[in-house]
């Protein structure tokens, strides 16, 4: 185990959840809650300071943290602090409902200002560059004088920027047998136009030309108002990608090749080799695990801040709490299966480490 890669991934999630906790801490104390405590990490505790009646702590466990609010997470029949008006129960719903949200809130904000410092700095993308990354023997590609790491310019007049689109027109060639004239770039030069015919039946491994295709990447800079842009724009995508989630996995039919996720040991290790392409790509992954702890912390299920908004806005509606030994139950068995869950993915995890 690499020792620096550890490091960085203990302290990459505290921050991360500890940005979390600050929205809650913050929210809390201007909609006048008691905080009781804001910790990192979890016990047994090494340090303390108290200040304005508020325990600061560092814990040995340095995986996350927490906060302390009066009231919450209290499921006793006799509440502590009930009555109290710093009491996070005390207030109205509303305001339960908007520090609850708050931590979700801040790990969107850091994923949107650490992206968009990654696109402003120059991070890893495609540079619009499509390059020949292998040329099958006696296909037309090689009879037409196609050789690797030649940059395909255009096809037929239309430029070509991703490898997908020139997929894609050469297939809708192959149907009609038709010719295709393409411009290539060789040694940073371009060169006489290249015709051939694309197969409509290839031998299989194979596409129509005969060739296999990359998109560049290289370190791409942009200005701020683009790289917010572009920040809004992957944040996106992770959304997307978790809410498909749950249909790949059932449709997968249990298949297997394990959940299509990864845990702490899976994260770990991308740690480890995002690391080695530099900051811009770092801050990239940290802004995309923070838009996952966002979005899969505001799912509505027992145990996260989006299980508990559930009852808090269910209360809000029907002005009436349901009973909190009740709802601490419903929260403890969604606990229990939330570490089932991390068991079975971290057991997925090694298997893939250990090339399982």
């Amino acid at each position: 185990m690499d020792l620096r890669t550890l490091v960085l991934f203990l302290v990459t999630f505290t921050a991360i959840i500890a940005v979390h906790e600050f929205g809650h801490y913050m929210s809390a104390r201007l909609l006048g809650m008691k905080v009781l405590e804001f910790a990192f990490g979890f016990p047994p505790r090494v340090a303390q300071i108290t200040h304005a009646g508020i325990v600061y702590s560092i814990n040995a466990i340095p995986f996350g943290g927490f906060v302390r609010i009066l009231g919450q997470d209290d499921f006793a029949i006799h509440q502590h602090g009930e009555g109290d008006p710093g009491s996070f129960t005390s207030k109205p719903w509303w305001a339960q409902a908007i520090v609850l949200v708050a931590g979700v809130t801040m790990n969107l904000v850091l994923a949107l200002v650490v992206l968009t410092i990654a696109f402003a700095s120059g991070t890893t993308a495609p540079t619009g560059d499509v390059r020949v990354d292998q040329v099958a023997a006696g296909s037309p590609a090689e009879k037409a004088g196609i050789q690797v790491n030649d940059i395909v310019a255009s096809i037929d007049g239309r430029k070509i920027t991703r490898s997908q689109d020139l997929v894609a027109y050469v297939r809708q060639k192959a149907r009609t047998e038709g010719e295709v004239t393409v411009e290539i770039q060789r040694n940073g030069r371009p060169i006489p136009q290249i015709k051939a015919v694309p197969r409509a039946d290839p031998p299989e491994g194979e596409g129509p030309l005969g060739i296999r295709l990359e998109d560049v990447q290289g370190p791409v800079a942009v200005a701020l108002p683009e790289a917010f842009g572009q920040a809004i724009s992957l944040a996106g995508d992770v959304v997307s990608q978790i809410a498909q989630l749950p249909g790949q996995l059932f449709s997968s039919g249990g298949g297997g090749g394990g959940p299509a996720v990864s845990g702490p040991i899976g994260i770990f290790q991308v740690t480890g080799q995002v690391a080695q392409f530099g900051l811009p790509t770092f801050l990239k992954l940290v802004g995309v695990l923070s838009v996952n702890l966002a979005v899969l912390n505001i799912v509505p299920f027992p145990g996260l801040d989006g299980g508990r908004l559930f009852f808090v806005l269910v209360g809000g509606i029907f002005r009436k709490r349901l009973s909190p030994q009740v709802e601490g139950a419903i929260h403890a068995v969604g606990f229990l299966v939330l570490v089932a869950l991390l068991v079975v993915v971290s057991f997925f995890d090694i298997r893939r480490v250990a090339g399982g």
